[in-house]
């Protein structure tokens, strides 16, 4: 409506506009019905040059009443008519015509003449100067002629164009009329909605005024839904934190002490994986009102997430808080009846005591490594911060700094241990073995950062620069032989590890044939089948694949019948006590024996003594590895392969 409204207004500005300047186009066509005077006045100055010319004709031939004073009066008006076609629109007329400009010249030159000799003007001079007068009288009859046909033109054009002008006037004078009926209806309609839009007002007023007392409910709900677990009822994490900071600043002030004691739920997810996760919401809820049955008054019990609750109580000691910790975890750890199951499950606690922490945060980052203390060390334990666990976080998060920086400081370096045949002692191949070799830290062991490297991540960057080293120094050797590399179970994770295998072979021209890639047998549990997919990649590159430490897995039998091994590796456990222990003569002699029966290499490693080495022959064991025949060294130092 508003802009309809617009659209309106705009048009009568518009049309009042408009109308002013057609008003002064019609003037200015009325001024052109002026020209009529112009027509005139030449007409006029053609009847007294005729009158001028037979007044002079008549003082020669001594007319009565032709005297020399009314000629002289003829000839003045004459010189006046001349002086008003010099002027205005009839002077534009004749100076567009060089014909009409030059004529009035001549007839100009010719009065000057006559004004001139006036005085002396006799009969005789007269006779003479008449047919010259008489040689302008049809120019001068042509040129009135002319200006009334042009007059007449023009004042044709000028009707036309007052006619088209006045048409156009009545037609937005009609527009206007039309405009303001318009615009007077539209006034009424919009009053009429106004009146409209007034009372839905007032009746959207009433609603809102009902609807704000639905809202203040809503945001109740809102605000407790926003600090409270939606299962259980319990403060959830952001009370928590807002709770945990107002009892700090408290005991600052001199108040009791804050405490904080984190409980996490042993064998939850086996309750939600088995039972289904109804039972373990509905075992959460006992969980919780137990908690609340069983803490102190002014104590607050939250529910932090999945299995882990928390606990924020004041006043109390290491010696008393923990054994509040272990009365509540008796109280949990109870059987439950849930649905006709019974179900038990532990607890762990891990407890901090508020010393002068600058942040909330850090006081519960103090609980959080209690707790993982507690877990560590199993079921139904409870653990109170100590100072040391912070270090121990510390030393850990730089080791694995330090461990991520290893590989850009070169401080990695690859190792190799000859593998050899058993009875002629001839070496087989050499096993690649990363070594780290830390400014401060010294050598640090495989077995130390090998599972930090798995846990971070860098196992898949690791595994490929141990992969492109051992390969490039393999391809530089004189004589082809084999060269083992260990491959990580996370490293199976990775999508892409045959093709980044396939690649790193292609850039330093190792033969396929010529690498062993040595797995355990955890990267074959549960049979993933994206593990078993990059095996048969490998294998149809031409790769040897060896399982490492058969025997110390939890299905070495189920494992080689899932996939077609190259070779078996016989862990150092049972080498160790293969001169003196018949059991561990026992396992070894079944190990070959599985291997030649299924046409794989079987290989011992950690041989040390040549009793280790006979009674390995005796078995049938194809391949050795150990000090015996060999330490790791870096490549510089094999020899005969340079």
């Amino acid at each position: 409506m508003r802009r309809i409204l617009g659209v309106i207004i705009c048009c009568f500005m518009l049309a009042t506009g408009y109308i002013a300047y057609v008003i002064a186009e019609r003037q200015s066509s009325l001024q052109t019905f002026l020209r009529y005077n112009d027509s005139w006045a030449i007409s006029q100055m053609l009847s007294e040059y005729l009158r001028l010319e037979e007044r002079l004709a008549a003082f020669a031939l001594g007319a009565e009443g032709a005297d020399r004073d009314e000629v002289q009066l003829r000839l003045d008006i004459i010189f006046s008519r001349l002086e008003a076609m010099e002027q205005g629109t009839l002077q534009d007329f004749i100076e567009r015509n060089p014909e009409h400009s030059q004529l009035i010249t001549d007839l100009r030159d010719l009065l000057a003449k006559i004004d001139s000799q006036f005085a002396e003007l006799d009969a005789e001079k007269i006779k003479a100067l008449l047919p010259e007068m008489n040689r302008f009288d049809k120019p001068l009859t042509a040129l009135a002629s002319s200006s009334v046909a042009y007059d007449v033109s023009v004042i044709n054009n000028a009707q036309q164009e007052v006619r088209q002008l006045h048409l156009i006037y009545t037609g937005v004078a009609g527009g206007l009329i039309i405009f303001g009926i318009a615009l007077v209806v539209l006034l009424m309609r919009q009053n009429v909605l106004l009146n409209r839009a007034h009372g839905r007002m007032q009746r959207l007023t009433e609603n809102l005024q009902e609807a704000s007392g639905e809202l203040k409910t809503q945001n109740d709900l809102l605000e407790h839904s926003a600090h409270h677990d939606a299962l259980t009822g319990l403060p959830n994490r952001v009370l928590f934190r807002q709770n945990l900071e107002a009892r700090m600043q408290f005991s600052r002030d001199g108040g009791p002490v804050a405490v904080v004691l984190l409980f996490d739920l042993d064998g939850f997810k086996d309750v939600n994986d088995t039972l289904g996760h109804d039972v373990g919401d509905l075992l959460l809820q006992v969980v919780a009102s137990r908690f609340i049955a069983s803490s102190e008054k002014g104590d607050l019990i939250c529910r932090l997430g999945g299995d882990e609750f928390a606990v924020i109580s004041a006043d109390l000691c290491p010696v008393s808080a923990y054994a509040y910790a272990q009365h509540l975890m008796e109280v949990i750890s109870l059987p439950y009846q849930i649905n006709d199951h019974e179900i038990k499950i532990g607890t762990c606690s891990g407890v901090a005591i508020f010393s002068d922490e600058p942040e909330m945060e850090e006081l519960f980052k103090h609980a959080d490594l209690a707790l993982y203390e507690a877990k560590a060390m199993g079921t139904g334990h409870i653990s109170i911060f100590q100072p040391y666990m912070q270090t121990r976080l510390l030393e850990k998060k730089a080791f694995e700094t330090d461990l991520l920086n290893a590989l850009k400081n070169n401080e990695m370096a690859v190792f190799y241990q000859p593998q050899v045949n058993t009875y002629t002692r001839e070496i087989c191949g050499y096993e690649a073995l990363l070594r780290w070799k830390h400014p401060q830290r010294g050598s640090v062991s495989p077995a130390e950062f090998i599972p930090v490297a798995e846990k971070i991540g860098l196992i898949h960057e690791l595994g490929d620069w141990v992969l492109k080293v051992a390969s490039e120094e393999a391809a530089s050797w004189r004589e082809p032989l084999k060269i083992a590399v260990n491959l990580s179970p996370f490293e199976f994770i990775a999508p892409d590890l045959v093709q980044r295998v396939e690649a790193i072979l292609r850039e330093t021209g190792l033969a396929p044939q010529r690498l062993e890639l040595e797995i355990t047998e955890s990267a074959l549990l549960n049979k993933n089948e994206l593990t078993l997919q990059a095996l048969r990649g490998f294998k149809a590159m031409g790769i040897q694949i060896a399982m490492d430490d058969f025997g110390t897995g939890y299905s070495s039998l189920g494992s080689l019948s899932s996939f077609p091994f190259d070779k078996i590796k016989i862990d150092r456990t049972f080498i160790h006590d293969l001169t003196t222990n018949p059991d561990a003569r026992a396992i070894v002699e079944l190990v070959t024996g599985i291997g030649q029966s299924l046409g794989m290499i079987t290989i011992a490693e950690g041989i040390e003594t040549e009793e280790e080495l006979e009674c390995l022959k005796q078995v049938g064991c194809d391949q050795v590895q150990g000090y015996l025949f060999g330490h790791p060294v870096p490549a510089c130092e094999l020899k005969h392969l340079q």
